[in-house]
């Protein structure tokens, strides 16, 4: 967990209303930007964080979705609600999603979602689980309390067990924009020219959890809230199965006092082009407060997981294979920042739209050129499932064997990129010869220990080429 929070007389930015110093002040005054505004097309409101449990002592954490969309030309509304459950400690997690599709205007209903109040945040989602809520505070005279909420939150897990978290929450820290000062949480989002994001971190947390069975109070002060909104919704640049835009996001919460939101969107029908808003924004820590943000970026991914197909979307690319990135390593260059990340749990998927991974991970590296360790998530919905993605996650595997003779690794990750060079050529015939030829026997001979998750991304690889699976677009 994080250090000791500043003292409510220190936090001059915590009053209603609050316009902030960046950013349109029509799209950013605070409380009515998360109030209902019935003439967008998309609103998302998002939150996670770690809690420590009282009398356990184990370490949890959560995330909750909740969408409210207008879709074909805003005729129809549609929403859904997500709610996980993460024990880092067991390294297992739970999720439960609810849909509410649009209907034809005869067969009117009333939503499951209701966004009550115009100028405060006031939502709620009737799920068959149970009702939950995300509603701003009030002090006994009934003034809203600045930045201050009650979550209370209710599913049943993919593995049939109840879920509860009822949470008091205290923002300790003033909102910050999506790309900082300079684009003011204003970005292009999935092809949209205008989307507007801020996120608020510096979370205090009290309440209490219940999960299969087991009950306690919780705690915390990691925690992060995402918000996006835009006149027009997701679908509006997608093709129906939403193929053409997928995105990767990464938080990230140091013990320096720096929070940071990592943003990869990628064009899928342009060999996965990276396009904006792609980036790092970052705040500093109190007092100031400082505003940052970079598109200068390094990623790299030194291992790949394949989905196991338990948690499934209703509009996936494809059934055959799906491999996601496990872990990830990041470097900001002009920050002097190289950090890494050590997933805290494996593959965890949600019933969103479409295929959907995001999950707590241990953070540790430098930035500003010190060291620092931390806390974060990481949402990854851009599956590799082509034969040039599943090539280039082989290459990209080899690279980082472990346990293995340099020479071996490198020739490896060679011949696995003469196989995505091929698939990239469209030629099928000549990518399976080749990976049969020249990828398959150094396979063979890698150690055990750092022989079976590559050989398995080689086998599926040779699948897809031969036309095993389903082909994805």
């Amino acid at each position: 967990m994080r250090g000791p929070a500043r003292g409510a007389a220190d936090l001059d930015w915590k009053r209603y209303p609050y316009v902030p110093d960046w950013g349109d002040p029509r799209q950013f005054s605070f409380p009515a930007v998360d109030g209902f505004q019935p003439a967008l097309g998309m609103s998302t409101y998002f939150v996670d964080g770690f809690l420590r449990g009282r009398s356990s002592g184990r370490l949890y954490a959560f995330m909750v979705i909740f969408t409210d969309m207008r879709v074909v030309r805003r005729m129809f509304r549609a929403a859904f609600y997500t709610f996980a459950l993460y024990d880092c400690d067991a390294h297992r997690y739970g999720t439960y999603t609810d849909f509410d599709l649009p209907r034809p205007a005869r067969l009117w209903r009333r939503p499951k979602i209701e966004a009550a109040a115009a100028g405060h945040l006031a939502l709620r989602y009737a799920a068959p689980a149970g009702s939950s809520s995300w509603e701003a505070q009030r002090e006994a005279n009934g003034v809203l309390r600045p930045f201050a909420w009650t979550l209370e939150l209710q599913g049943i897990d993919h593995h049939n067990d109840r879920m509860a978290l009822t949470l008091d929450v205290d923002a300790m820290r003033p909102p910050a924009p999506l790309g900082g000062r300079e684009l003011g949480g204003e970005m292009m989002f999935l092809g949209a020219e205008r989307t507007y994001s801020y996120f608020q971190s510096g979370l205090q947390m009290r309440g209490h959890l219940e999960w299969g069975g087991q009950a306690e109070n919780v705690e915390g002060d990691t925690g992060w809230i995402d918000r996006q909104w835009a006149v027009d919704d997701f679908t509006v640049h997608q093709d129906w199965r939403s193929t053409r835009y997928r995105n990767e996001w990464r938080v990230m919460q140091f013990d320096n006092g720096w929070d940071m939101s990592c943003f990869h969107q990628y064009h899928r029908h342009r060999r996965n082009a990276v396009v904006p808003w792609s980036g790092i924004s970052a705040q500093g820590p109190g007092p100031e407060f400082d505003l940052r943000a970079t598109h200068r970026v390094e990623l790299t991914t030194p291992e790949f997981i394949r989905s196991p197909g338990i948690v499934r979307s209703p509009m996936m690319i494809t059934d055959g294979p799906r491999y996601f990135p496990h872990r990830y390593r990041l470097r900001a260059p002009e920050w002097e920042m190289d950090v890494q990340a050590e997933p805290l749990v494996d593959a965890p998927a949600h019933r969103l739209p479409i295929e959907y991974w995001t999950g707590p991970v241990r953070i540790s590296g430098t930035v500003f050129g010190q060291p620092v360790n931390g806390l974060g998530f990481d949402e990854r919905s851009c599956p590799r499932v082509r034969g040039f993605e599943v090539a280039e996650a082989l290459r990209l595997t080899a690279e980082h064997l472990p346990d293995v003779d340099d020479d071996v690794r490198r020739m490896l990750a060679y011949r696995a990129w003469e196989v995505e060079a091929l698939c990239l050529r469209g030629d099928p015939r000549a990518a399976t010869a080749h990976l049969r030829a020249h990828v398959q026997p150094l396979v063979d001979r890698l150690p055990d220990s750092a022989r079976a998750g590559i050989a398995a991304l080689a086998a599926d690889l040779l699948g897809i080429l031969i036309g095993r699976f389903p082909k994805g677009p």
